[in-house]
């Protein structure tokens, strides 16, 4: 569904993203971890078109993507950044949030296509009407994942999609995620540094480092901490509170 390869982000000088390359199949979830500054999110972002790239090749579903993204592509893809407090208008009510969308790529009924994004992702038809700061953090995700998936996409590109809220509501975007995946067939790249949401949400996952990808591994690899790299085993050891275990706790959480 998703290949990428030879990708490259550069900032003048500074070169962010270097030579990454990975696939992910149909209905996959494929994580992407480092420590910060390794440029996990800033591939989303090139992915995205949000970032200036220089790609090999970029494909979605065998067909190439240009240097502008299309309409056709952003309805394809579409991305939940980290930072719900950030990503949504603070003076529009969810209903303009969810409503965007739908005008910008003229799909038809929008009033029965907000209520159903809406109750998908656990929140009510009394929330249509509220602004961002009547919301919690969690909700406020909840809103962004609702405007993500409007669309009717195949492919969601998840920025640390958990990282900015509570642990107490984190395992409860993770179960929505996952549950949402799985109903709609999509295929998710899912960036984090936190190995324990990787080996729950992605069966593959690459380890970035300085901008490139070091080691590829499997989730079972993972638990079983069969990491080839040296840099991929100092990652796990500095993960405080890491176990394999730690995957069946935040499903079970």
């Amino acid at each position: 569904m998703i290949d990428v390869a030879g990708l490259d982000v550069r900032y003048g000088e500074f070169h962010a993203v270097q030579d990454v390359s990975f696939r992910v199949g149909r209905g996959e979830s494929f994580g992407l971890v480092g420590e910060s500054g390794s440029g996990k999110s800033t591939v989303l972002r090139a992915i995205m078109g949000l970032a200036p790239c220089q790609a090999a090749r970029l494909e979605i579903d065998g067909a190439a993507v240009g240097p502008v993204r299309d309409t056709v592509f952003c309805r394809r893809v579409q991305m939940v950044f980290q930072d719900p407090y950030g990503s949504i208008h603070p003076r529009h009510p969810v209903d303009r949030v969810l409503a965007e969308p739908l005008s910008i790529h003229k799909l038809p009924d929008a009033e029965s296509r907000i209520l159903r994004a809406l109750k998908d992702v656990g929140l009510g038809p009394a929330f249509r009407f509220r602004f961002p700061h009547q919301l919690s953090g969690g909700q406020r995700q909840r809103v962004a994942i609702a405007r993500a998936l409007i669309t009717e996409p195949e492919v969601l590109l998840l920025d640390e999609p958990t990282s900015a809220l509570d642990v107490s509501v984190q395992s409860e975007i993770l179960n929505l995620l996952d549950g949402l995946r799985k109903a709609r067939g999509l295929s998710y790249v899912m960036v984090s540094h936190n190995l324990a949401v990787v080996a729950h949400m992605c069966s593959r996952l690459a380890v970035m480092n300085h901008g490139r990808i070091v080691e590829e591994m499997t989730r079972e690899d993972l638990n079983d901490g069969k990491a080839a790299q040296p840099y991929t085993r100092e990652l796990i050891a500095a993960s405080k509170g890491y176990r394999p275990a730690g995957a069946a706790a935040c499903a079970t959480a």
